[in-house]
């Protein structure tokens, strides 16, 4: 239950913080879109279902121009040149009812009143693709916003199976759902980042001007209060904490399933034993369902016997059974809590100890990239770059980072080796040592 409890409180905060930091307004076509708005929904479908109107209509058009040019003998083309110009003519006066009057942006009953029919065909091309255009974006457009709603839906989903459940399937879920939204708003800009500078995401100038008039200290703490920090360490600590609790639940979970069996077939054997008597005689006892399974249980398995007298062979077990079980726990300490294996569970405090003490480690770690990555400039000045370097657009980039991290990443294959190298002449100076004696 306590681990539930914990598993509550750390979605609620991730959702809270990850969620709170993605701008709910987003501006398109000069208007304000709220992303939370439930009928977003309707508003995507009646978009999807006009950009396939509009497909779908020129598609047909096309078809149907492609069977009457194959069909119409090619003599009607030269007995009337302006045969084929009166056909795209219709052509395009059939588009225009069967799709533009739902959709067109364009006010078509400028272009068939101010245009005579015979200049409809000069521009009619370019309109229709850019309606589909147009269209396809809006389409995409809303799909886009709609999406906030179904990963922030599939997080809370997710979410509470974990809660519920306490499994890595569920755990991974609500964190790719929650980074997903995270990412699908970085995308167009809309992350609150805590600072004016957002014309560039995840580079080394978001953070250039607390540098230049606050030093590290001013911009390590830019960073460190900034929302955008928040976001991305709530995420990190939700997977560091839910693989916790999940390694805690698989530890302590056979030891505690253990427990409760053990405690329920007691109280079956005690519930059975107190009814013995009266079900001797043939009176009718009320037990419970899990009580009258196990009675059964035990009487199919005397084969050779009669089912009564099997019966009355399982009550006299069960009262020797208890009678034993109540000498035992009298006699020997702790009797109970050996028999349920409570004795044999690991310890929680301990446990959670050392798995906190690697945790912040791996924090203060991620911590130090994080901030490498954000202000890539005043790494490499302090590491002694060249003047040409440190001045150079390429510094703005977001590739620099790449160039801070390849160092670190290849420090740890070093490490390894290096720790592998030595354990392997320590284990040939021991054997020297033993040949020697």
């Amino acid at each position: 239950m306590g681990m539930r409890a914990a598993a509550a409180v750390l979605l609620i905060v991730t959702f809270t913080v990850v969620f709170t930091n993605i701008q709910p307004y987003m501006k398109y076509e000069g208007f304000w879109v709220y992303i939370w708005d439930l009928g977003m929904a309707g508003l995507t479908a009646w978009r999807t279902w006009m950009f396939i109107n509009v497909l779908l209509t020129m598609l047909m058009n096309a078809f149907t121009s492609l069977i009457v040019e194959s069909i119409i003998p090619p003599i009607f083309w030269l007995l009337d040149p302006k045969l084929f110009i009166y056909l795209a003519l219709a052509e395009a006066v059939v588009e225009v009812f069967m799709a533009a009057a739902y959709f067109y942006p364009i006010p078509l009953a400028y272009i068939i009143v101010a245009f005579p029919p015979g200049q409809w065909l000069l521009f009619w091309p370019s309109v229709r693709w850019m309606v589909l255009g147009y269209a396809a974006t809006s389409c995409v457009w809303s799909i886009y916003f709609l999406l906030f709603q179904l990963l922030a839906l599939g997080a809370v989903a997710s979410g509470a199976l974990f809660v519920s459940k306490i499994k890595v399937k569920y755990l991974f879920s609500s964190f790719t759902f929650t980074l997903s939204s995270f990412g699908l708003a970085a995308l167009t800009g809309h992350v609150n980042i805590g600072t004016p500078l957002t014309s560039l995401f995840l580079t080394s100038n978001v953070f250039f001007q607390q540098l230049l008039f606050g030093g590290v200290s001013g911009a390590l703490a830019s960073f460190l209060t900034s929302p955008l920090f928040f976001s991305a360490l709530a995420c990190y600590l939700y997977l560091e904490v839910g693989l916790l609790l999940v390694y805690i639940s698989e530890i302590t979970s056979p030891a505690s399933e253990r427990g409760e069996r053990v405690a329920k077939q007691l109280r079956i054997v005690e519930e059975l034993a107190a009814a013995s008597s009266m079900m001797e005689l043939g009176e009718s006892v009320p037990l419970s369902k899990e009580a009258l399974d196990f009675l059964k249980g035990l009487v199919e398995m005397k084969i050779f016997s009669r089912p009564e007298a099997a019966k009355i062979e399982v009550l006299h077990d069960l009262r020797r059974l208890k009678a034993y079980l109540e000498e035992v726990f009298l006699k020997v300490p702790n009797s109970r809590s050996t028999l349920s294996a409570k004795d044999a569970a690991p310890k929680i405090k301990p446990l959670i100890r050392s798995s906190l003490t690697g945790m912040l480690l791996r924090v203060s770690g991620v911590i130090v990239l994080s901030f490498i990555c954000f202000t890539a400039l005043f790494v490499l000045r302090q590491i002694g770059a060249p003047l040409p370097v440190v001045e150079s657009i390429e510094v703005a980039q977001p590739e620099i980072v790449l160039v801070l991290l390849l160092p670190i990443v290849f420090s740890f294959s070093m490490a390894a080796t290096i720790i592998k190298t030595m354990s392997k002449s320590n284990r040939r100076k021991e054997r020297g040592g033993r040949g020697a004696a």
